[in-house]
């Protein structure tokens, strides 16, 4: 499933796209990162703490927007805009894309809700 995931996101962002990444509460596992983003071991743990932490948060931030449930939440930075995806309890995928391009976001969100384990 992971490659469908990949490719279905580089139709929506192409060149744009700069990593894939799926997590669970025990790790993160990179199933794309374009040649040019250099993956460091030390940083995609930091970013799996974080996004593990960012879970914690659901509950409160579903009570306090009340809009309903919380799907994702979207970083940009001056390089990349950066999507964090829950797919449950401490499970979701990571998406990067090029900051300044045009990605329809919303999109990506979509595709991933769609491979929701």
């Amino acid at each position: 499933m992971p490659s469908q995931l990949v490719d279905r996101l580089d139709d929506v962002a192409g060149r744009g796209l700069r990593a894939v990444a799926r997590y669970e509460r025990d790790g993160i596992t990179v199933t794309y990162e374009r040649d040019d983003v250099s993956e460091k071991a030390t940083v995609i743990d930091r970013i799996h703490d974080e996004l593990v932490l960012q879970e914690l948060g659901r509950e409160y931030l579903e009570r306090l927007f009340q809009v309903g449930r919380w799907h994702c939440t979207m970083h940009r930075f001056e390089e990349a805009v950066c999507i964090h995806y829950t797919h449950g309890e401490f499970s979701g995928t990571f998406v990067s894309v090029d900051s300044g391009t045009d990605v329809d976001l919303d999109r990506v969100a979509e595709i991933c809700h769609e491979y929701t384990e």
